[in-house]
């Protein structure tokens, strides 16, 4: 009973399609259009469903036309000029200058016949291999190919590559049932009764559709998959993040992913022997090595910091190398960016950065060598840790999804007082955020005396949360199988 369903669920261009192939066993939609009067564009659709169903296979036959071109036709009749080579070396032309007067094409000859290992040069003199003196006796394979042998896959390939022959391509494909496909054929005589797949209003009103028989919907047949665009789900989620900050009055700055040492560290305040700073945890570009100053007082009053303190009252780290701060990495932290903004005398108070950083780590299912991290700052007067901490919370709440939170004491080199955020989210506490104001050893030399809240949120893993998301890889990789079964982020 069930498969008889399916015949009455047959569009009729299936059914002739089946009955055509029952009858011929194996043709080309070609074949099929002939035999059924369909158009073959009908044939190519009407088929493509019986596929889905089960009832028919595709087979694809590739078929390869040689043609001999106009050198390798030349060839044929005069024959190769790594042969006439050959011939030449043998009767005792043994030199590259007098060869070259004698063999046309002399480059190519010279170069296949030391490529098949018939000829060793010393000297600029040719010698015969064994191989070279076997050769003359006999014809080879391309010698076969050029006077109309066909080739095998070996031969084909040389020939092409010397532009010897043109190969074209027909790809030529049948329309074979399965075993289903021949069930539902030896039904088909009884149920050929020309259907209806659709009823018309005029049906209706004359009443017609009383007499008509309607083919029933084939609800459950398998469809192809629709492959639509859409956003990569990490991108979406950073765009919904973007309009909230927007939306509390923040404003968006952006900086570049290669950085120079003085941005990505000098003037943070971290000292030039920071292990943070070495090979091993930041990428340093091969060429070119340094970039420029671009802030020369900038560059000037940071060094005096990091020396002996400036009017900061600091003892700064005791040294400083400018050829240092010049050198070129990936960025490691988009509070280098921060750095960029005190720079330029903000006229607005609050900025954040959303960007992509680099360090140096092992690529995993939990570990990636480039994440996503938000700065944010805000600047002002008589800004406290108070100030910090109600920023703090609400950016957990609203980013994190925290339901509870906490602080702890930590150390960032640019930040002093500086706090770590833990967040409680599904039953435990994971960090979050690190958080502090901004030293006057950073603020000052970039000619900025307001105080400036700072917190920093790394991304991925909030992602990861918030997406359902277990492989951290999937973030950046272009798996277009994920991305395509990954539900859309709205």
């Amino acid at each position: 009973m069930k498969k008889d369903k399916t015949v009455e669920a047959l569009h009729p261009h299936e059914k002739k399609i089946i009955a055509a192939l029952h009858e011929l066993g194996k043709a080309t939609p070609e074949e099929i259009a002939t035999k059924t009067n369909l158009p073959e564009a009908s044939v190519h659709k009407a088929g493509m469903w019986s596929k889905i169903k089960g009832l028919l296979y595709h087979e694809e036959t590739v078929h390869k036309r040689v043609t001999i071109t106009e050198e390798g036709k030349q060839y044929g009749r005069a024959g190769l000029p790594e042969k006439k080579l050959l011939e030449l070396v043998q009767s005792g032309t043994t030199t590259i200058p007098d060869l070259r007067k004698q063999v046309k094409n002399m480059d190519i000859a010279l170069g296949w016949a030391k490529r098949k290992g018939w000829v060793t040069i010393k000297g600029g003199t040719l010698t015969l291999t064994k191989d070279g003196k076997h050769t003359l006796t006999t014809i080879t394979d391309v010698e076969h190919a050029l006077r109309g042998k066909e080739p095998d896959e070996q031969t084909l390939r040389e020939l092409t590559a010397r532009k010897l022959v043109t190969v074209q391509e027909k790809t030529t494909k049948h329309m074979q049932l399965t075993a289903a496909g021949k069930t539902v054929a030896t039904k088909l005589p009884a149920m050929m009764i020309e259907d209806v797949g659709q009823l018309t209003p005029n049906d209706l009103k004359s009443g017609a559709w009383k007499k008509k028989q309607y083919r029933p919907y084939a609800v459950d047949t398998p469809v192809p998959t629709v492959v639509a665009g859409k956003f990569h789900p990490y991108m979406t989620y950073l765009q919904r993040l973007r309009e909230k900050l927007v939306a509390q009055g923040f404003e968006e700055r952006r900086g570049p992913w290669v950085e120079t040492e003085f941005w990505n560290a000098d003037a943070l305040f971290m000292p030039q022997d920071h292990p943070a700073r070495s090979i091993h945890d930041v990428f340093h570009l091969k060429t070119p090595k340094q970039g420029a100053v671009t802030h020369p007082s900038a560059l000037k009053l940071v060094g005096k910091v990091h020396q002996n303190g400036w009017i900061t009252g600091s003892r700064g780290w005791g040294s400083f190398d400018p050829k240092r701060s010049l050198g070129l990495v990936l960025r490691s932290q988009t509070t280098a960016v921060s750095a960029r903004i005190l720079a330029e005398k903000p006229t607005n108070t609050k900025y954040f950065i959303i960007g992509r950083n680099f360090r140096v780590d092992k690529l995993d299912a939990t570990h990636s060598y480039e994440f996503y991290q938000c700065d944010c700052i805000v600047i002002g007067d008589h800004l406290n840790m108070r100030h910090l901490y109600a920023y703090l919370t609400l950016f957990a709440k609203e980013i994190a999804g925290a339901d509870k939170i906490r602080f702890r004491p930590s150390y960032f080199p640019f930040v002093e007082p500086g706090v770590e955020v833990d967040a409680f989210i599904n039953g435990k506490w994971i960090e979050v955020a690190g958080a502090g104001i901004f030293r006057p050893e950073m603020t000052k030399p970039l000619g900025e005396d307001r105080t400036v809240l700072a917190w920093a949120f790394g991304l991925d893993r909030l992602a990861m949360r918030s997406l359902d998301i277990k492989d951290i890889r999937h973030l950046y990789q272009p798996d277009l199988n994920w991305l395509r079964k990954a539900p859309l982020v709205v």
